[in-house]
C-alpha cells in the first residue's frame, strides 16, 4: 500500500505536467503570421461580462472592432482568427492593407501590426493575393 500512493501520485503530477505543457503550446506558443485586413467591422460599444459599458479613467466609453483575419503563417497553413480591437480613441485598420501579428492556435498573442506589402514573403503574399 505505501508503494502505490508515490506511484499514484506520480503519475497524477506527470498527467498535470502534461496537461499544463499542451495549454501553454496552444495558447502562448506564437508563429509569425499575415493577412489582408477585410472590410471595417460595425463599431460597437465595448462591455464587460456583466453587460456593462468599458470606460476609461477619466470616464470615456470604449468601443471595439471585431476582426476575423484570414491569416496565413509562415509555414504556408491557414488560420482565422477572430480580434477586438478596443479603445476609446480605437481606430479601425485600412481595408486592403496588410497585418502581420504572432499568433497562437487560440489567440493573438502580438500585434497585429500594419506592415508593407514588401515585408511579406513572396509565397505567402501571392496567397493572400490568391494567386
Amino acid at each position: 500500500m505505501k508503494k502505490i500512493i508515490p506511484i499514484i501520485l506520480l503519475i497524477v503530477a506527470g498527467f498535470i505536467g502534461y496537461k499544463g505543457y499542451t495549454y501553454y503550446n496552444d495558447t502562448y506558443k506564437a508563429t509569425t503570421a499575415y493577412a489582408l485586413v477585410p472590410e471595417v467591422p460595425e463599431k460597437k460599444e465595448a462591455r464587460d461580462d456583466s453587460n456593462r459599458p468599458i470606460k476609461d479613467e477619466d470616464g470615456s466609453i470604449n468601443y471595439t472592432y471585431d476582426y476575423s483575419f484570414n491569416f496565413i503563417k509562415k509555414d504556408g497553413t491557414k488560420q482565422t482568427q477572430d480580434f477586438g480591437l478596443t479603445g476609446s480613441n480605437a481606430e479601425p485598420y485600412e481595408p486592403g492593407t496588410y497585418v502581420t501579428a504572432e499568433i497562437s492556435n487560440k489567440r493573438v498573442v502580438k500585434g497585429p501590426y500594419t506592415v508593407k506589402e514588401d515585408q511579406i514573403p513572396k509565397e505567402i503574399l501571392a496567397q493572400l493575393k490568391g494567386k
